[in-house]
């Protein structure tokens, strides 16, 4: 037709939709992050279905009413405390940022809603009422052991910290098997650091200054997130980035 000099114009049928209802979760406006990545024309591809995600950090709040759908399961290599696990900081604000559920009426949206959350705890807080923790070898390396034993396809590691050979041994296991890693760029870019290895993601906070041709940027500052129960708030770093 589009050959046919009678025929002004001849184009395929194509759809489109309005984004005012795409979500009913009533924070979502104020995620800033998310808006900056277009996450919402991500979520038109894929919103995570069928991926797990081990999130080797603190505990989290897997009882968050904007979480606790996401959870496929939670181990503790620091301690035996459960309400301390479920009270844990970090690593509740890493999870709503992977996977906070979309289109539950609650609070935000995840950039990975659909995607199912292996919480590991490997670090424990250095104060209650604060994001900073701290995490060894050894309980890094059970977590990591765990997430391969639980086929585990991403493991997120918004953590820092030097080269360490026991950890980079387990992470170049996980990548032969097909697992992607992604982690936080070192606060000293010229240190080797744990995730500064061949096959690592790097992520960076695209508000830093930090300057490595191999990171990926994305939004850290003041974005939206979980807190334990229940609650809400911003955060920013290098973390929330990843």
């Amino acid at each position: 037709l589009s050959h046919d000099p009678r025929i002004k114009l001849a184009q395929p049928l194509q759809n489109f939709a309005t984004r005012t209802d795409a979500y009913n979760d009533p924070y979502v406006g104020l995620q800033r992050g998310f808006e900056q990545m277009e996450v919402a024309d991500a979520h038109a591809w894929s919103r995570g279905e069928g991926i797990k995600v081990a999130i080797i950090d603190t505990g989290a709040d897997t009882e968050h009413p904007d979480l606790a759908a996401s959870i496929a399961g939670a181990e503790n290599f620091v301690d035996t405390d459960p309400v301390q696990f479920r009270h844990d900081r970090h690593g509740t604000e890493i999870a709503g940022v992977i996977a906070a559920v979309a289109n539950n009426r609650e609070g935000i949206v995840g950039v990975a809603p659909a995607s199912r959350l292996l919480i590991l705890k490997a670090c424990w807080q250095a104060r209650v009422d604060a994001d900073a923790a701290r995490c060894n070898t050894f309980t890094i390396a059970r977590a990591l052991v765990a997430a391969l034993d639980a086929h585990a396809q991403v493991v997120n590691l918004s953590l820092a910290g030097p080269e360490d050979p026991l950890l980079s041994d387990l992470i170049r296991e996980g990548l032969r098997r097909g697992v992607k890693f992604v982690g936080a760029v070192s606060p000293d870019v010229l240190d080797k650091s744990l995730t500064n290895q061949p096959g690592v993601i790097e992520v960076a906070s695209s508000e830093s200054h930090t300057v490595l041709a191999s990171a990926l940027y994305a939004p850290g500052r003041e974005i939206l997130t979980l807190l334990p129960g229940g609650h809400y708030d911003f955060a920013s770093g290098e973390s929330i980035s990843t």
